[in-house]
């Protein structure tokens, strides 16, 4: 986070400043909040069980706001009065000690504390869910702003509570940006809802991601001592920090370091579960000591699935046309016999994670080369044509999919409940063609028929192989609570209006930071993701309000894949330096980062998994998905291909732990009429 004035000038940069220790005698300075706003108050919460977790990181390195002053000022509250709640009129609120880092006008790093106020407030009316459009603070920029948003969401499914019954609010003191209060804004949001005041003396900075990771930020040295200026003991930060260099040694600070020079104990923290034990002395959710089994059933459906993979997997390997890749053959011919060895072992998750992504990399060389083949043959205006037309095809086939699967869906909870996450594969491919046939409007190039050839062959496996697969394993699980139709479809239209409020704040955020909207270029240089974001936009604008389940269960389905994407294009442009080499290969800048991600969604898949599964709640479908995609990033780290396999890992997580969020969510309400035991 970072303080600005009312004229910023906006830069995208990473924020490491390197320092030798006297930096550290920087006088900072404390921001007070003083504003007065409408107050009212909550229902009653329900706190997850109080348990320890040991989660993984995922570190976004998120790019920072350059300002031409930072001005310093206090209202006077102490630190005592820092994290306590109090009671107002409609619900309660809690002033949180959020740190920022900004640049004076002169060049000079300064940082401070921004005393910000959460309130959570009781829900007028119970239909409409937490509106994260009405939720800025006057004064405060665009990444502030975003990183709000993002708190509100992550929150609000993170604290098993209905969207529908809460309202949001908070206040600044004034002119400030930046993403870095994310974490604290979220563990502020989950404290009043818990009734858990903060410990004295604790600060802290870090982004949040959908997963509930705490995320790399800029200016953490300058943040340090503004911390330590203001009387503060302890300050939370993401793991793997920049916490400042002593130049003359050439060495970076250790933590050990920091207390040595101010006196001030730093604490990394890889979620925001972590961050809420430093914050407040309380446990949030814990992972399980052992994993969660699977039923019969559902590992009768994983070992199908994950068999049938290996044979198309070879099929294909022996069909693939001419002209393919040689290296993306070589490796989906070393995956097969990896496969192979894995099914042996039982290492189901291994073995269809290594699978599903080669077969995925497969899929893309080989419509390159079938495009190529089109434009040597035909000629680039006939080779345009033809794609058009077979991506008009491949929409319609999508979209039959998914309305299929829709119409078809179990009648209990879980089905209902991950039928979204499972739509992931129909829904971005929908998307993914509409984005490509404005991209194709105004193409003129041969290198852009090819890598529209690219993505159509990958997004019809997506659609033909890999949804089937889900809806298998899916339909495996023994599900058996039963739905009370009219309060799970209200519930879910709830949380469609939330995420599709929290893609929209990422979309902003996007453009602003990068200076023009999304649209389609002509050239597919994102993979189409720029116009494939904007189209999932559209359809969300232009579908009208649901009013049956079908309607919307692929309303949620949309607005899961819309806050998704938009999720990963901003965390893959701004924190893991991702780019696409070569039209195929994503490369991360900072590729541990992306590591780092997929572990920790990971964790906290398996752990919301345990807890629902103590609940009686089957959660067999989101766990493996989550374990085969986990499995392929960890498969291909420190080759060529880990920004690719990780962007898959990631993106199945994501779905996932929202996935869960939501079941947990719902189930803390009693929304079963009872539970089936056959």
């Amino acid at each position: 986070m970072k303080r600005r004035t009312s004229s910023p000038t906006i830069r995208l940069r990473a924020f490491y400043p390197g320092r030798r220790a006297e930096f550290f005698s920087k006088l900072a300075c404390v921001q007070v909040n003083n504003s007065r706003f409408a107050e009212r108050v909550p229902s009653a919460s329900r706190t997850l069980p109080h348990r320890t977790l040991r989660a993984g990181l995922a570190a976004l390195l998120f790019a920072t706001v350059a300002v031409s002053a930072a001005a310093c000022s206090s209202s006077g509250m102490s630190l005592d009065d820092m994290g306590k709640l109090r009671n107002i009129d409609g619900g309660t609120a809690m002033t949180i000690p959020a740190l920022w880092a900004g640049t004076s006008s002169d060049g000079t790093e300064v940082g401070g504390i921004e005393a910000a106020v959460v309130k959570v407030l009781a829900h007028k009316d119970g239909v409409n869910p937490v509106d994260l459009i009405s939720i800025d603070s006057a004064g405060a920029g665009p990444q502030w702003r975003a990183a709000t948003v993002q708190a509100a969401a992550v929150a609000t499914l993170l604290s098993a509570r209905n969207p529908q019954d809460i309202d949001l609010g908070f206040t600044v003191t004034g002119p400030i940006d930046g993403p870095s209060a994310g974490g604290i804004l979220t563990v502020g949001i989950l404290a009043n809802l818990t009734q858990t005041p903060l410990l004295r003396g604790v600060t802290m900075t870090g982004t949040i991601s959908p997963d509930g990771s705490i995320g790399e930020v800029g200016g953490v040295p300058t943040k340090l001592a503004a911390a330590a200026a203001a009387g503060y003991t302890t300050a939370v930060v993401p793991e793997g920090s920049f916490l400042g260099m002593d130049e003359k040694t050439g060495t970076q600070f250790t933590v050990a370091d920091v207390k040595k020079s101010l006196g001030i104990t730093v604490v990394p923290v890889r979620t925001v579960f972590e961050a809420f034990t430093t914050l407040t002395g309380e446990v949030y959710a814990a992972a399980p000591p052992v994993p969660v089994e699977p039923s019969a059933s559902s590992e009768a459906a994983i070992e199908s699935t994950t068999r049938a993979m290996a044979s198309r997997l070879a099929i294909a390997v022996a069909s693939a046309p001419a002209g393919i890749d040689s290296d993306t053959l070589q490796l989906a011919t070393s995956s097969v016999a990896t496969m192979q060895s894995q099914i042996v072992l039982n290492e189901w998750a291994r073995a269809y994670g290594v699978g599903a992504f080669a077969y995925l990399r497969l899929a893309r060389a080989s419509g390159a080369a079938e495009a190529q083949g089109w434009v040597d043959a035909q000629g680039i205006d006939a080779a345009k044509t033809r794609l058009q037309t077979e991506v008009q095809t491949a929409l319609a086939e999508a979209t039959a999919a998914r309305d299929s699967a829709v119409a078809n869906v179990g009648s209990q909870l879980e089905d209902v409940i991950y039928l979204p996450g499972a739509l992931g594969w129909a829904t971005y491919a929908i998307a993914s063609y509409q984005g490509v046939l404005d991209d194709l409007a105004v193409s003129t190039s041969a290198d852009a028929i090819v890598r529209a050839g690219r993505i159509l062959s990958e997004e019809r496996v997506g659609v033909r192989d890999m949804l089937p697969d889900a809806l298998t394993v899916l339909a495996g699980m023994p599900s058996r609570t039963r739905v009370p139709s009219e309060k799970v479809r209200t519930f879910m239209a709830g949380y469609a209006d939330l995420l599709e409020r929290a893609g929209d704040a990422n979309v902003d955020y996007y453009v602003t930071l990068a200076g023009n909207d999304l649209r389609a270029d002509g050239t597919f240089a994102d993979d189409a993701m720029t116009a494939s974001i904007a189209q999932l936009k559209k359809n969300i604008a232009a579908a009208p309000e649901p009013t049956t389940m079908d309607e919307t269960l692929t309303a949620t389905a949309t607005a899961l894949t819309y806050y998704v994407m938009s999720t990963g294009y901003l965390a893959g442009a701004q924190s893991y330096g991702l780019e696409l080499r070569d039209a195929d290969l994503r490369a991360s800048a900072f590729s541990q980062m992306m590591d780092k991600a997929v572990d920790s969604g990971a964790v906290t898949v398996e752990a919301f998994a345990d807890w629902l599964r103590a609940e009686d709640l089957t959660v067999g479908y989101p766990l493996w998905c989550s374990r085969w995609g986990t499995a392929g990033a960890i498969e291909y780290r420190g080759t060529a291909q880990a920004g690719n396999a990780a962007w898959v890992g990631l993106n199945e997580t994501w779905y996932d732990a929202v996935s869960l969020f939501m079941l947990t969510a719902i189930s803390s309400e009693g929304a079963s009429d009872a539970t089936n035991t056959g």
